[in-house]
Parts: C-alpha cells; structure tokens; sequence
C-alpha cells in the first residue's frame, strides 16, 4: 500500500490508543451492533456500563437515565451540546420509588475517579448518515462507555493540499451539518497528520484549535511527532477524563452559548498549581506559588479552572476562594468572567460587606480589591477575619500590590489562608517580596511560546513623536524627570511632576490636533481591518484627542471612554454599550480613546493599533501594550504607535527579565519591513524568468498573457504551486503589518500582481470545494491605483472559473485553447475532467470510476514525465471528446441518465451477449422498480441491500437470464443504485 492518510496517521494513531489501554473494534464489526448509521450512541456498552458504575439504582431508574442521555434536549446544537456535558460531569437526575418513598438520585454516566472502571474503545470510519443528508466517515471516534466524545480526523502529510485546515473545515462544516447528532456527545475534536497535530471543541473556530505539547507534565516535551504528542497527551484516561471534568467551560456571548477548551498551558498548569495547593494545605507560609502565563493566553480562564479543578476534588472539602484585584476594572473583568462560566459570585460592595462575606464557615467566590483591606476608624492594625485554614487567596497581577501595607492587611485578615498569585507579567529578577509572598512559579507560559502556539500574535513598535516633531523641550524634560525615577505607579507618586506634564499636553492643541490628524491618517492606511485605541495622558486629554479625531477628513467613528464622564461630556453614552459596539467587528465605531480605563482587563480581538500619548513604565506598560496581541482571524500582530518615547523604558523594563522575553515582547516595525522584503524577495523569485515591472500600463490582451505566463511558471509541480500560494499569504499578512510603512507602498504593486496570479490559480483548482482561506480575513482587499486583484483575474480570463462550476462544454474548451502556455493547458483541462467526472460519477458509477482510473492513470504518467505536455493535452482532450460523446449516446439510446448508468452497470460486467433492446428494457425496468420501492431504508445498508438483492434477482430473471446469467450482475446493480440513491460508494473511505 503506497504511503497515504491510513498509512502514515490512521494506523499509527490506533496503535498509540491501544497502547493507552483502548479497545479497537472495526468499523464492520461496530456497524454489526447498531440499529442502523443514525445511531451513534453504543447503547448496549451505554446501560451495561451504567449497571456497573451505578449498582445500587434500579434498572428502570438506569434506564430512565440513558433515555436522558440520548435525547435531544435543545434545537440549538451547541445548546444540547452544553446540556449533554453538564448531565455526564455531574449526573442525570433520576427519580424512583424505594420502600414505597419518592427518591431523588444522579446516576452518574462516567466514573471520573476510577478510569478503568470505564469502557474505552476506539473505531475508525465511523459511518454515520441522518435522514437524506449525505452518509459521513469521520475517520476516528472515541468512544466512553459507548458516548461518541471524541472526533479525531486524518489528513496525509504527504499531499500538499491535505491541510489541518481542510480538516477543521470537514469537521466543522460538513460533519457539523450533515451528521450533527454525533456531536451532540462531543467533547473534543482533534485534526492530525504525521507532522502537525491541533485540538479544538465544537463550534470553535480555526484560531482556537491549538497544538498540544506536553504529555506527562508541564515542560515534558520529548522528540516524538505532534500527532503521537497529542494523542499520549490529551487521550491518556485520566487526563481525558480531567479535561472534561474540569477543563471545559460553556459561556455566553450576547445571548449565545459558547464552548471553551483549556489550551495545554492551561491544562498542565492548572494540574500543578492544585497540586502545590494541595501540599500548602496547613503550612504556615501557605504559599502555593506564582502563575505566570503571558497577557491574553487566557489567564483569567485558568482561574476558573482553578476554581472548578479544586471544588470537584475530594481533597479539599469546601474551601472558601478570595479573588483579589488591585482595580476596579480587573475587578469587573474577572467576576463577569466567572459568572459568565455559571458560578455564582460574591462580590464586595464596601469593607463592611467584605468583612461580612469573609466571615464564613465554608465556600464562596468572593471578588474584592485590595483597597478594601484598609483599616476603619482607630483600628491601628487590621483585625482577623477569618482563621480557617481552607481559605485560598488568588490574587490577580500579585507583585503590583501585594507586598505593602495593603498586602499586610490582608494577611492579618485572613491568617492561615493560603495564597497563589496570577499574572500576565513576568516577575523581575530582584523581586524577592513577591517570592516571599507567594514562592516560587507554578507555571510558567512565556510571550515567544505563545506566539509560537498561536495564543497571541506578536506586538511591533513604531516612533512617530521624532517624526513629526511633537515633544518640545518642555514635554521631554518632563516625560524623562517621570520616566527616570524609580516608581511605577506615575501619577499617584509623582503627582506635582505628573500634574506639569499633563497640562502641558492638554493645552498645547496644536499638537493634539497634529496627532490626531495623523492617527486617523495612519489608521486609514493600515491594510488590515479592526479596531484601534487612543492613551491619553488624562480624561480631558482624552475628550479633546475625541474632537479633534472627528474633525478630520475621512475620519471612523470615534468614542471617548474616562471615568466621571459627565464632569467634561454633557449626556456621555452608556460604557457598557460603548464595550459592546467597540468589540463587535463589523460596528462602524473603530476608534476608542481612553485615559486609564480599559487599559488592562480588557480583551477586544480585532483591536490591532495603540496609539500612546502617556507616559508609562514596567508593569503598567506591558499591560497596556499587551491590549492589541489578541488572535483574530488572520491578525498579523498587533502595532503600538508611541508619541510620547515610551521605548527607552520599554527596554528598561525588559532589562530586568530574562533575555527570551525582551527579545519577543515587542518588537521595533523595522524588524517587520525587513521580514517583509524578505518575504517579497522569496515570492519574486519563483517568477524570475517574468518581466511584470509595469504591467498595470498593459493592454488587456498582453495583462493576460503576462498572468498566463506566471502561472505556468508556478504551476511546475504541485509541490511549487503550494509553497508560492503560501508565500504570497505570509508576504500580504507582512505588508499588512507593515502598513503605512514607505516600504509598504514600494512593493504594493508587485504584491497586487503576485495575488493576481495566486487567485486566477486558485479557480483552476481541480478540489471545487476548497476553502479560499481569506474569505473570512482580517485583511483588507489590497487595491492599487483603483485596480483589484479580481479585476486582474477578469482580465486574464478566468472569472467565470471561479464564479461558474467549469463543465466540458465548448465555451469552456474554447478558454482552454486560448492558452498559450501547455502546462497551463494541462491544468485547465485536468479541472474540466475531474469536475466532470465527479458530477457524474455518482449517476454512472460502471462508466466513470473506468474512466477516472484511466484520467489518473494518464496524469501520473505525466508527472513522472512518461508522457510530453503535448502528449498528456491531446490525452485529456480526447477524454473531454468522449465526455461529450456519453452526452450523445444518452439521446442516441433514448434513455436517461439513471437508466443509462444500469445500462452500463449491466453491460461492462456481463460475459453474456445480451440483446441491445433487451438491455435497455432491463435498465428501465431497475429504474421503475427502485422508484416504486421509495420506503426503502437506506439507512440500514445490511438490511437494505438484501432486500435489493432479492428484488433484482427476480427482475432478471423475469427477463431470462438464468442464474449463472445474472449472478455477475446483481452486485454492481445494487452498487449503482446505492450510488443513486443512497448517496454513498461503498467500500471508500470519506
């Protein structure tokens, strides 16, 4: 067997299950104990596993549960989805009759506490259909205690076009669609090849499904493939059983369910810090450690699985958690995030109310600010609250506030709690307090592997203030007299210095103006579409930067976002509202300007530009910056424009960390333009030998030949073809980084032509269904000099290619002929034949499959240069020539398409010499017999071929042919109809 998706993946990926301890059991020998392909659930392996984690509830108590489990609960899937989890994480509630009394149980469908009391089994090509959708092979299913929870799909590594990608959108458009009822029961879905290998969960979309690279621990990385690391990894029995248990959250987002996996980092450590915490139970230091996991790598996520991981353990009993913040808007962040997740939050209004909530025996997730910790009237020291030694302490950005006063407090108010802190910001190497505060890192999960697992895109920095001459002495001395000293927190240390600087700034309008003027001219020129925002020094700063914004040409819709609004804006718009409009990415409000809210704890994707006209450091700094490295779409990075000279104590601030992050927390634009012209230079390359300098001052005929010639450059091997469209992405997503760049605007030209000759190459693909990966795109659509690349691709010839399903026909031959170049001949027709014989193969399985065998044939020759390009074009002609013949033998024989493909099943696999009219009554006769018979189920294919199998059988002989006559004929008969009717080829794979 050549080496192919089965071969390199499938089989491996079996063999690493049954290593794990799964049972393997073959799609025929599954097929064998369902009632038909809708059912997805392994009912029998269901009730008996049942029994026996659950042995003391009735069997019709057990009965009503599995019913429970196996019916549908909502129309909405992802709904039923979350309903179907929350019944197999903490029971299907049941009631029955017990010594003549009404009792209330949870019969419990998994046993989370003991795997192997569990029933592991895995198949492949799980053959599902639902009602007359088409019939879908996923190409792996894991089942526990006969629940489809896992969808695993395969792609060959060794075809270019057989991407993860593909994968995700088979999974999550066609199998979503068409056999939707297996993913009711889904928990996780993986996509794999030998080489590359993501995990994800329904209804996520692609940027969310995330390698995985550990296997046993945090940090166990070994030299294996991704898909075996994944697999080891995520399906060992009890890590599955923990993700699902207590590493999935549902959401919601304006009213809409949405499902949560924890990425790996989040996994494994979330595992170690309950496990510190666990060890820290008693001890007198009671410090569980530090978690540091970089901005937007969903630390406030691991939070609640924190949270949920150490309620569901017997461990702990009911221990009661403090979240503690150091502002109010971390604070209104984190507890919307937990009451978004389904918990029910305490918050602290005022220090009597904490003092209330604190005071308590048991349980409760309590959000307060530090700030509430403060002593009250003559207190000379702040009183105990609570003794108990099952309080756990999670304290969010923990070195910002945690070792002073406020953080002393705490401690004296709640003395044998134990303390973990959270933070997106990395502790420096001289902050010995926090280590004493807290110990050392639990977890650690840094910007450059972040980036590199897609969590977050990378941010780049760009000066404006010495170009456009901004910071007169005045500023500058002021700026640097703050930025010199040693404080953090600017303007509440340095309040006399803070207090100059920013009047000097709120009333020097012509530079306000001038910077306005310039964001808005910087923002329109960026080549990506989303949102941007605006730092100010302070609120009226911000008010007037507002203005001043709105007043230009051209200028988005813009909102201002201060506290005490009204104090500066008569009837100010609702914050809230302003969130919502700001995060939506298609509402016309693009920019937002801000003075210190929304600064950190504030999470907006399509945010991709900060403009900064404030003074900041360390800390406060990197929390700011980190607002635009949010994964959206394609996002490129995120841009931080500096009008203030922020990068000098950027670079300070990284000076205190290790050397892995000063170099990836932000990097200087130039970097980027040098990355771009790197990648336009590996691009021009592969059309060397072509002259397009100028080519938009082309007639159109010798625009088309110059597309045509480019193309036939790329189109060498697939292999070429692939790597070009690949690198024309990475050069658009660079240059669209890079925008406004000068050098941007010098390859703008070339870069429209390269996406000219990758789109016009994109509609001659012979996959009609292949996914134009910018369609959904945080690009904008590049336009030079009023001239799109579609409107190249017009020119060049190939529009209908792309809008129309190319049949043999005339018209389209006529296109081919045009060509000048014969490689690109070769491939226009092998498009017209393959979309061809894919249409009709399913109406006339006998005649096509001989007739792909034989285009496939004719192509492999051609790859491995047996035959010439003028060779292979009169090759594929001539079949184009027979397609069209078919098209007259169907009239010459007076039948129709369905009774000519019985015609042929008959006559290709018949050694006797059947009359021709005879055949065709035959045929017709199949055709009217398989039209009365519509009840048939094809659903259940045993069952259903048999009873076809009789009925032909009679047929045939009806007509005369004895057995030894028809025995030949009756297969393939039931093989076409099945094709027909029953929307599937037997015996291939999905």
């Amino acid at each position: 067997m050549g080496l192919d998706e089965l071969e390199l993946a499938e089989k491996p990926a079996i063999e690493i299950f049954q290593g794990l301890g799964y049972e393997y059991v073959s799609p025929s020998d599954l097929n064998s104990t369902r009632s038909s392909t809708s059912t997805v659930v392994l009912k029998t392996r269901l009730r008996k596993q049942l029994q026996k984690i659950n042995p003391d509830i009735p069997k019709e108590a057990l009965a009503g549960a599995a019913r429970q489990l196996t019916s549908t609960q909502s129309p909405n899937l992802l709904e039923d989805n979350r309903q179907f989890h929350q019944q197999i994480v903490n029971g299907v509630q049941v009631e029955y009759e017990q010594n003549g009394e009404q009792v209330g149980r949870f019969v419990q469908p998994i046993d989370f506490e003991n795997p192997e009391k569990n029933d592991w089994l895995i198949t492949t090509q799980f053959t599902v259909q639902v009602g007359d959708n088409p019939r879908r092979k996923p190409d792996m299913v894991v089942f526990i205690n006969g629940l489809p929870i896992g969808v695993l799909e395969f792609k060959n590594p060794t075809d270019p076009k057989a991407t993860l990608e593909n994968a995700y959108d088979q999974v999550n458009s066609r199998y979503r669609n068409d056999i939707s009822p297996l993913f009711r029961y889904n928990e996780v879905i993986g996509l794999a090849d030998l080489n590359e290998a993501r995990i994800g969960c329904l209804d996520a979309g692609w940027q969310w499904y995330r390698p995985w690279r550990y296997i046993e621990q945090e940090g166990d990385e070994r030299n294996l493939p991704e898909e075996e690391v994944l697999l080891r990894g995520v399906f060992d029995k009890e890590r599955l059983l923990d993700l699902i248990e207590n590493f999935i959250v549902f959401s919601e987002v304006d009213g809409q369910p949405v499902k949560m996996l924890a990425g790996y980092h989040q996994f494994y450590g979330v595992r170690e810090a309950v496990k510190s915490a666990k060890d820290t139970q008693g001890d007198d230091l009671g410090r569980i450690g530090v978690y540091w996991h970089t901005q937007g790598s969903g630390k406030s996520l691991s939070m609640v699985y924190f949270v949920r991981k150490i309620r569901r353990s017997r461990d702990f009993g009911n221990p009661t958690f403090v979240v503690v913040t150091d502002r109010n808007e971390l604070d209104e962040q984190i507890t919307h995030t937990f009451s978004d997740a389904g918990y029910n939050v305490s918050w602290a209004d005022t220090i009597p109310d904490l003092r209330d909530k604190l005071d308590r025996q048991a349980g409760g997730l309590i959000f307060t600010t530090i700030q509430k910790f403060q002593t009250q009237n003559d207190e000379r020291e702040h009183p105990v609250v609570n003794e108990r030694e099952d309080v756990i302490v999670m304290a969010d950005e923990a070195h910002r506030s945690q070792t002073k006063e406020l953080g002393e407090n705490l401690r004296d108010a709640l003395p044998n709690a134990s303390f973990i802190g959270f933070t997106a910001t990395p502790i420096h190497d001289g902050d010995n307090a926090t280590r004493m505060t807290f110990g050392e890192y639990v977890s650690q999960y840094t910007i450059d592997r972040s980036e590199e697992d897609g969590s977050t895109v990378p941010i780049y920095y760009e000066s404006r203030f010495a170009k456009l001459q901004l910071n007169k002495e005045a500023i500058s001395e002021s700026v640097r007299e703050l930025l010199d000293s040693g404080d953090e927190d600017l303007e509440n240390q340095l309040v006399e210095k803070w207090t100059t600087l920013r009047r000097i700034i709120e009333t020097a309008d012509d530079r306000l103006e001038k910077i306005a003027g310039d964001i808005v001219d910087h923002y329109n020129d960026r080549e990506i579409e989303g949102k941007a925002m605006v730092v100010s020094i302070s609120r009226k700063a911000a008010v007037k930067y507002k203005r001043y914004i709105e007043q230009q040409p051209d200028s988005p819709e813009v909102g201002v976002v201060i506290s005490e609004p009204e104090e500066y804006i008569d009837d100010p718009p609702n914050e809230g509202k302003l969130k919502r409009r700001f995060k939506d990415p298609d509402d016309p409000l693009k920019i937002i300007v801000v003075c210190d809210k929304w600064t950190t704890g504030f999470d907006c994707p399509p945010l991709h530009t900060l403009y900064i006209d404030r003074p900041m450091k360390n800390h406060n700094l990197l929390q700011t910056i980190g607002r635009v490295n949010r994964v959206y779409k394609d996002k490129p990075g995120g841009l931080v424009v500096d009008y203030i000279g922020i990068a000098e104590d950027l670079r300070q601030a990284l000076d205190k960390y290790t050397s892995d992050i000063q170099e990836m927390a932000m990097v200087d634009v130039e970097t980027a333009v040098e990355v771009m012209q790197q990648k336009h230079y590996k691009v021009s390359r592969y059309l060397s030998r072509i002259d397009y300098e100028g080519w938009q001052e082309l007639s159109e005929l010798e625009l088309s030949r110059l597309i045509h010639r480019a193309e036939s450059e790329v189109i060498a091997t697939e292999e070429k073809q692939e790597e070009f469209m690949q690198a024309v992405a990475e050069l658009k997503r660079a240059f669209a980084l890079v925008t406004p760049h000068n050098a941007a605007s010098e390859i703008r030209s070339d870069l429209l032509f390269f996406e000219a000759v990758r789109d016009s190459l994109r509609s001659l693909e012979s996959d009609s269904t292949s996914k134009d990966g910018e369609l959904d795109s945080a690009m904008k659509k590049l336009i030079a000099e009023g001239v799109t690349a579609d409107d190249v691709v017009s020119v060049a010839g190939f529009e209908k290619w792309k809008s129309e399903e190319p049949i043999v026909s005339d018209e389209f031959l006529s296109d081919v002929e045009r060509v000048e170049q014969p490689e690109l001949q070769v491939k226009m027709l092998e498009k017209l034949l393959r979309n061809e014989i894919s249409t009709r193969k399913q109406q006339n399985l006998a005649k096509y499959e001989s007739f792909e065998e034989e285009l496939e044939e004719t192509l492999n020759e051609y790859n491995n240069q047996f035959l010439t390009t003028e060779e292979v074009i009169e090759e594929l002609r001539n079949y184009a020539d027979e397609l069209q013949q078919e098209d007259r033998r169907k009239e010459r024989l007076g039948l129709s398409a369905e009774e000519l493909a019985f015609y042929d099943a008959i006559a290709t696999n018949t050694e006797t010499e059947i009359d021709d009219e005879l055949l065709q009554e035959i045929a017709q006769e199949v055709c009217e017999m398989l039209k009365q018979n519509v009840n048939i189920d094809w659903t259940n294919r045993k069952a259903m071929r048999s009873k076809l199998k009789t009925r032909v059988k009679g047929l045939l002989r009806k007509n005369g042919l004895s057995h030894s006559d028809y025995q030949p004929l009756v297969e393939p008969i039931v093989h076409q109809a099945e094709a027909l009717y029953g929307d599937v080829s037997a015996e291939t794979h999905s």
